[in-house]
């Protein structure tokens, strides 16, 4: 596997390496044994991140599947992408609070301009946790501009025109 990099200065509550509150999920890029391309993060959650006693909060099982689901668009999509129209969640068990957890990302499907992405979690034993399947394109520079979101330059050299 080869850690994916994310810069020290990234601000994103997920990933963001140096984020005060943060989740700091590190993602590498790892391939299956069929030769399918994935994107990979291990996260343990933490007793301050609980719903339920004892029980990760769904709300951050979310995000932890929808940051997997970006770094696989981005990571295998080859440039920065944004999520468009429904997203499906499912939780079948939620992680435990300090049992350390996979999360994994890979295209299920693709069109032009389009991705399709799917994330589970999953125990170290392999049981399913959860699951995220979302649909992606690509950032347009001109939608940023508009919007007037300040993205670093490590971001924006991965838009669209």
């Amino acid at each position: 596997m080869a850690e994916l990099e994310n810069p020290p200065e990234n601000p994103c509550f997920g990933c963001g390496p140096n984020h005060a509150r943060g989740l700091r999920l590190r993602f590498e890029r790892s391939t299956l044994p069929d030769g399918t391309p994935e994107v990979v993060t291990t996260f343990t959650p933490k007793p301050d991140e609980i719903g339920w006693p004892t029980i990760f909060h769904h709300g951050l099982h979310f995000m932890v599947l929808y940051e997997t689901a970006y770094w696989t668009a981005l990571t295998l999509g080859g440039r920065l992408w944004v999520s468009r129209g429904p997203i499906t969640y499912s939780a079948d068990r939620l992680p435990r609070v300090g049992v350390a957890h996979t999360a994994r990302g890979r295209i299920v499907g693709s069109e032009p301009e389009l991705l399709r992405i799917q994330a589970t979690t999953a125990t170290q034993e392999g049981k399913g946790c959860g699951a995220l399947e979302s649909t992606w394109q690509p950032a347009s520079r001109r939608a940023v501009e508009r919007a007037h979101i300040p993205l670093p330059d490590y971001l924006r050299s991965e838009l669209s025109a």
